[in-house]
């Protein structure tokens, strides 16, 4: 009785703290899209429906960029970051929360989400797997039935492996390309995958690449906004064993178990994305009577983890000619893996204060380092930073060519004075012996 008068009264708070509209219940495929196309109708300023490919079923994979402003287009330096849920199609709150989550973003007043909306562009992907969804079934806690892709593919088996090993499935499933080639085309600073079956923050590494090493460059940051996050939503551990209490519930993906083939070591490694993990609940498929606590507990967890995008540097890097460089990647110390500057001469890096080397390679090679010093932890240090083309352009194609020319130019050279030594060395050994004759 205690709990349905608690579950009751948060209700009531948070649909008249938040204009809340949206059901607390579960939302099939179809009442998610009807859900996703009233909202961008409705708010077509601050709300951009799109469409980033089809699942195996030839279901639409939608999703939703929202902004205070040019939701449809990327703005110069503003930070790019997103929310995929439904993954496993098995596992739904996930898919409900970052519903909700859409919702309010778009309706509440609340300072920090104007200043949010304000000041970054926010993607959230629902279902990545509708068609599991569909095949899912509801108060399932644990199986994995509807937990892959119509064709049998789990899809955080099925990215690239940045070190080439061989994935479970030989096929790349219509999803994971789907994504792969959003990634391509969006530069995100921060990204947050939502699952079910645990209760734990899981960072990269998701497998051991060297010996037994699991702790990434950027083990601090993940550890800041794992625990930050946590810290927010441990009421949900009432409902969990506790195997990850020791480490605080953030957790390093190859020291739980490892996996080949994830998506958060694919987005990190190559784009330099800080990638997490989200299990957020311990039951795969609760209960719907559950799913406003699951929407409290998280709630504000997910917006303060929203503006950890605001955190570090970020900047232009650009020509005397106030050009963009391509071929550009930002270093930070000698942390790995690289930032590729965008196509616009941007870039960001989630930084905790204190003072680091920023390095600029071009085509590998260092053009560029400056020490910086973050301090201020609520805005981010914003550069400009100016390479004369003199610098970089020695390292252009052409030029390796050329210098690969001189270099086989002066072997050859080598070659022939090494043959012409010889002979002359012959022809002083046949004349010593003639004249001994």
């Amino acid at each position: 009785m205690f709990q349905i008068g608690l579950n009751l009264f948060l209700t009531i708070v948070i649909f008249t703290q938040n204009n809340h509209a949206m059901e607390y219940r579960y939302h099939s495929y179809s009442e998610m899209t009807n859900i996703l196309k009233n909202l961008s109708s409705q708010y077509p300023t601050k709300a951009s429906l799109v469409e980033i490919g089809k699942s195996q079923g030839g279901k639409s994979l939608w999703a939703m960029a929202l902004s205070a402003y040019s939701p449809n287009t990327h703005v110069l330096l503003r930070p790019e970051v997103k929310y995929i849920g439904n993954m496993h199609g098995n596992e739904v709150v996930g898919l409900e929360v970052l519903l909700y989550l859409i919702e309010y973003l778009l309706t509440s007043n609340d300072t920090q989400i104007l200043q949010l909306m304000n000041s970054t562009r926010i993607w959230i992907m629902p279902s990545m797997n509708p068609d599991g969804l569909e095949q899912s079934q509801y108060g399932d806690c644990s199986s994995v039935t509807g937990r892959y892709t119509m064709n049998n593919i789990d899809l955080n088996r099925n990215f690239p492996d940045y070190y080439g090993s061989a994935l479970s499935s030989s096929i790349q499933a219509q999803e994971t390309s789907a994504v792969i080639s959003w990634l391509t085309n969006v530069s995100f600073v921060l990204s947050a995958n939502y699952h079910g079956g645990a209760f734990v923050i899981n960072t990269p590494y998701d497998r051991y690449y060297v010996g037994r090493i699991s702790t990434s460059d950027d083990d601090d940051i993940y550890q800041m906004i794992g625990h930050a996050y946590v810290n927010r939503i441990v009421q949900t551990n009432e409902y969990c064993l506790t195997e990850h209490s020791d480490t605080g519930y953030v957790v390093r993906g190859a020291d739980w178990y490892e996996i080949v083939g994830g998506m958060q070591d694919y987005g990190y490694f190559n784009y330099g994305t800080i990638e997490l993990t989200m299990e957020i609940s311990c039951c795969k498929y609760p209960t719907s009577n559950t799913l406003v606590n699951y929407w409290t507990y998280n709630r504000d967890a997910m917006i303060e983890m929203l503006s950890q995008a605001q955190k570090g540097v970020k900047g232009l890097v650009l020509n005397e000619f106030l050009n963009p460089i391509p071929s550009t990647e930002i270093m930070i110390n000698n942390r790995r893996p690289l930032v590729k500057v965008s196509e616009l001469g941007e870039f960001w890096r989630i930084l905790l204060p204190g003072t680091y080397i920023l390095k600029v390679l071009y085509r590998s090679n260092l053009v560029y380092n400056q020490t910086i010093t973050i301090s201020n932890v609520l805005l981010p240090l914003n550069l400009t930073i100016i390479i004369p083309s003199a610098v970089y352009s020695l390292y252009n194609t052409t030029s390796t060519q050329m210098m690969s020319t001189l270099s086989s130019s002066s072997s050859s050279l080598n070659s022939l004075s090494h043959n012409s030594l010889f002979l002359l060395f012959s022809l002083v050994i046949c004349l010593f012996i003639k004249s001994v004759n």
